[in-house]
């Protein structure tokens, strides 16, 4: 009994250790994939590199997740990739980015700021008022967040701890939190509304892939909150 604790023990010692690593790892590399651009280099953080930024974030983090998981010896289903009820969880995705939309441009947006929030007063300077930036915009957001950030945040974060410790309900909670906290840390919110803007939808995406045991919903929410949001944008202060 004591040698199948004991390795049992190691296993997951060792699945943690491999986890951290790679959260480790991809956070640097959503770093690198856009600080150069940020900082002004090769253009800008605008125009077609916003498309390349969205790129770069999934060519540098998806295969690192993959590594990840072959380590682990756990398949992608296991995190929450599957094809499995896609369609219902697609729509699930879509109402809940609508109904996010409609919270933030109706009544959030409007009564913190409107077009003089910080958040809206950099997504105007990125696009600079022309429809082209928008498109290549979207991208980042699909790509970038809607896939990217979901696989790695949500399925990856929270998938393998609860895997590793056979889906205790205290595991896969503390990691729920601890996921919903690296994103807002992730995307440097600096008042009370930055945190709210982020804390409401990550927490929704986590539900939904808590819900659902798959990443399609929080998926599909997350990259068309980003897609509604841009365009949103466009037409209402540009």
């Amino acid at each position: 009994m004591n040698s199948i604790e004991n390795a049992n023990k190691n296993s997951k010692l060792k699945n943690m250790l491999i986890w951290m690593l790679v959260i480790i790892v991809g956070f640097g590399l959503f770093i690198l994939s856009q600080i150069f651009f940020q900082m002004g280099f090769f253009g800008g953080y605008a125009g077609m590199n916003l498309t390349l930024v969205g790129l770069l974030q999934a060519v540098l983090i998806l295969p690192l997740i993959y590594f990840g998981l072959k380590r682990l010896k756990m398949d992608k289903e296991k995190i929450g990739i599957s094809k499995k009820n896609m369609g219902r969880d697609a729509l699930i995705g879509v109402g809940v980015a609508i109904c996010w939309a409609i919270v933030q441009f109706v009544w959030l947006i409007p009564s913190t700021g409107g077009a003089g929030r910080k958040d809206i007063v950099e997504i105007l300077a990125m696009i600079d008022g022309q429809w082209i930036n928008v498109l290549w915009y979207i991208p980042l957001g699909v790509i970038g967040g809607g896939l990217t950030e979901e696989i790695y945040n949500r399925g990856f974060f929270i998938g393998v701890i609860g895997e590793t410790f056979e889906h205790s309900m205290i595991a896969v909670f503390i990691a729920a939190i601890l996921s919903i906290l690296f994103f807002i840390a992730g995307h440097l919110p600096t008042n009370l509304v930055e945190w709210v803007d982020l804390l409401i939808p990550t927490t929704a995406y986590t539900i939904l892939y808590l819900s659902t045991k798959r990443l399609t919903a929080s998926i599909v929410a997350h990259g068309l909150w980003n897609t509604l949001a841009v365009v949103l944008v466009y037409i209402l202060y540009a």
